[in-house]
């Protein structure tokens, strides 16, 4: 994994949510792709935390939903913190998820308690 400029510390919610992304990402990998190689990335970018699962499988036809694979929960929390999901696929070219969460800075967080 290769992480890049990110806090020592996380929002707990942040933190979880990136987790649970990941977790099913790797799932995914492991029940649909046949992939041989599988990278994630987190990194600062654009006032938030990116994180990436890229793999090198099958990839998928988008227009047919396979059973058992899924981010919709994961998307709907990332969504709740203001984030984003993006999920980059190419038939027989492997896949990445891209998720995005804003990151608040201590200072952010510390004016909605005394507000």
């Amino acid at each position: 994994m290769n992480t890049r400029d990110i806090p020592d510390a996380l929002p707990q919610d942040v933190a979880l949510c990136l987790f649970r992304i990941a977790q099913e990402g790797l799932r995914n990998v492991a029940r649909h792709t046949g992939a041989r190689q599988i990278e994630i990335s987190l990194r600062r970018l654009g006032g938030g935390l990116e994180l990436a699962v890229k793999d090198d499988g099958a990839g998928f036809d988008a227009g047919q939903r396979r059973a058992g694979m899924s981010l919709g929960l994961s998307s709907m929390r990332l969504a709740l913190l203001g984030g984003k999901i993006d999920i980059e696929n190419s038939s027989g070219h492997g896949t990445t998820i891209l998720a995005w969460v804003p990151l608040r800075e201590p200072s952010d967080l510390s004016e909605r308690v005394a507000g």
